[in-house]
């Protein structure tokens, strides 16, 4: 096996730099940016999705979860259910606090969304008033790059919802007082 280190590789306008042939793994080090100033094809990162879990005991509110996460990074299910960040739950340090302690025996199960140096996870959250279909939200999102829920229950894109440029479009106008969760996962 061949090694070759470099500080710096930089190819001429108009040329095509390869790294490895099909069937190759080309790694990259953990805390190396990759700057892309034109269009990059074939190239993709390796994400790592890891999973904590725990059961509710009806009294318990704060639980250990892995550090440097925000709520907006962490997918928080009870039972199921997909929780509000912020509303259902908060984050500080390496605790997570939820509103109300789960009930005993309830499985929770906490998702973290991979890190990288570029982009950040946002959410946005609306109330149901069972007449409104069209909410406003972040330009540039596709059915693909959000995850909406009403009362916990994840909706299926392109099914219960579309999106069209600024518009989410419910098939059906969410109940009077629904919490609606809107996550807008990373584009970059």
């Amino acid at each position: 096996m061949s090694k070759i280190e470099v500080d710096q590789v930089d190819p001429q306008s108009g040329t095509t730099l390869t790294l490895g042939t099909s069937g190759d793994t080309v790694s990259i080090p953990s805390g190396v940016t990759i700057a892309n100033s034109g269009t990059a094809t074939g190239f993709g990162l390796t994400l790592t999705y890891t999973k904590g879990t725990a059961t509710g005991d009806n009294s318990t509110t704060d639980f250990t979860i892995s550090s440097g996460r925000a709520v907006d990074d962490v997918l928080v299910y009870v039972n199921g259910f997909l929780l509000t960040p912020t509303t259902d739950y908060t984050i500080s340090g390496t605790t997570l606090s939820f509103a109300t302690a789960p009930a005993s025996s309830a499985e929770i199960v906490f998702r973290y969304l991979p890190l990288t140096s570029n982009g950040t996870y946002t959410n946005q959250t609306e109330t149901g008033d069972n007449t409104t279909t069209n909410f406003t939200i972040n330009s540039g999102r596709t059915v693909e790059d959000v995850i909406v829920t009403v009362n916990g229950v994840t909706l299926v894109p392109a099914t219960d919802y579309t999106i069209s440029g600024t518009t989410l479009a419910f098939t059906t106008a969410p109940t009077t007082s629904a919490e609606i969760s809107i996550r807008y996962l990373r584009l970059n």
